[in-house]
């Protein structure tokens, strides 16, 4: 297993008030991990390999703030170019690097 990098879903609320507290922040990421079961798309080999490493605190995190990405597409209509954005908009979110 190389390295791995997962996307966790946290409030901007939660993040103010738990980042400061760096176990707390870890212990987080650990329950959501094995409570959870996230993510769930890697084997249970690998989830226990993941888990140990949470555990002995064997991981970088990083917070990442909402996000608005603008996808811009173009249609042509009656040979007059339309632009069409559309936006997504990206919750905030801890970046576990293992």
């Amino acid at each position: 297993m190389g390295k791995l990098e997962f996307y966790m879903d946290v409030s901007s609320d939660w993040w103010i008030k738990s980042r400061t507290d760096e176990s707390s922040v870890k212990k987080y990421i650990c329950e959501k991990f094995e409570y959870d079961f996230y993510p769930q798309n890697i084997s249970n080999d690998d989830k226990s390999i993941l888990l140990d490493k949470l555990k002995n605190g064997k991981f970088v995190y990083e917070f990442l703030p909402e996000d608005e990405s603008i996808e811009e597409n173009y249609s042509i209509w009656n040979g007059k170019v339309s632009n069409q954005p559309s936006k997504k908009l990206i919750n905030s979110r801890l970046l576990i690097n293992f």
